[in-house]
């Protein structure tokens, strides 16, 4: 992933699901202010909830719907299960459509939330995509590449179900380019979010945004773009801080050793938020292959399900879930 884009002329409505709503813990949202440090209002076991062969199961269902780039029958059908996941899992489910312009003409995209408290604007969102890249030349079906995120954030919202948190989990429609990243395509779906969060006075109240990519590698090493390199200090500065809350949660976990710096930038779905000054992480393992630093199975018919391993959607998640836990445990964000 490379390059950067900016804004997007898009058109799009917010629709509200009526489902199930998770019984509120204490009556109405949190405060944007930070939570009083040692006085976490979530578990100390959080990220030990998470049950990697449940997610597992669900790779499994989303690979079996076969290609799914954006506008496609298959994402469709995608799209409704994690629907359908979201309210099992007793959340509140929103659907953000929204048509725009692309290199293959005009598609409609669909980002789909789950709020962990009803109505709440977030404090925190985990979020990653479900599309897969466009491929018309092959049977792409992205286990790792979109499948792993899918799978995972379905995991993390019920790990999250019920938990006094305001947090978003978010399944990014159209972070992959109908042909190749640039100001005009790719990162649809995060590029429209933030302008509608913009548009309603909310994107201040985020503080945190957790994106996952391409964590379900057998051969896991997640890497985070390295906010102090100078030609980066002055878009990254602010998220810095976030940053070593990751190294610190994974460590607390016993996982430091699957997760390091990147020595190049990375443009992914947090990278919207990044450039309006919203703290922003990535946990993308961008070396998948069988040839090291090679990414030979990036975007072909080789990333399946037998390169994939459940270890790897726990570790990742693991991490996510705990650096969301610390975020409520210490005075965040840094003043």
């Amino acid at each position: 992933m490379a390059g950067r884009r900016f804004g997007l002329r898009v058109v799009g409505h917010w629709i509200l699901i009526t489902g199930l709503l998770i019984t509120l813990l204490s009556l109405g949202c949190g405060k944007a202010e930070t939570t009083t440090a040692n006085k976490s209002k979530l578990p100390a076991d959080l990220a030990s909830r998470f049950d990697a062969t449940r997610a597992w199961r669900d790779l499994e269902r989303v690979v079996g719907f076969g290609p799914r780039p954006s506008g496609s029958d298959a994402l469709a059908h995608t799209g409704a299960y994690i629907l359908e996941q979201i309210r099992a899992a007793s959340l509140q489910a929103e659907e953000q459509v929204f048509t725009t312009n692309t290199p293959r003409g005009p598609i409609t995209f669909k980002n789909i939330i789950a709020r962990t408290r009803p109505n709440c604007p977030p404090r925190f969102i985990i979020g990653g995509h479900y599309d897969t890249k466009w491929l018309p030349r092959m049977k792409f079906v992205g286990a790792n590449d979109g499948g792993s995120s899918t799978a995972a954030l379905l995991e993390i919202a019920r790990v999250l179900a019920g938990q006094p948190v305001d947090a978003w989990i978010v399944w990014f429609d159209g972070e992959e380019a109908v042909q190749q990243y640039s100001q005009q395509d790719g990162l649809y779906g995060s590029v429209h979010m933030v302008k509608a969060l913009h548009a309603q006075n909310k994107l201040r109240d985020i503080q945190a945004v957790i994106i996952l990519d391409m964590i379900g590698d057998k051969r896991l090493q997640l890497t985070i773009p390295d906010p102090m390199r100078p030609k980066e200090d002055v878009m990254n500065k602010w998220s810095a801080p976030l940053i070593q809350q990751a190294f610190a949660a994974a460590a607390t976990l016993g996982l430091r050793d699957y997760i390091q710096l990147l020595n190049h930038e990375m443009v992914d779905d947090h990278s919207p938020f990044d450039w309006n000054r919203v703290p922003s992480i990535d946990l993308i393992d961008f070396d998948y292959g069988n040839i090291p630093r090679d990414n030979n199975f990036w975007h072909t018919e080789r990333d399946t399900l037998d390169k994939c391993s459940p270890d790897s959607l726990r570790i990742a998640s693991q991490i996510a879930l705990e650096l969301l836990r610390r975020l409520e445990f210490h005075k965040w964000p840094p003043k």
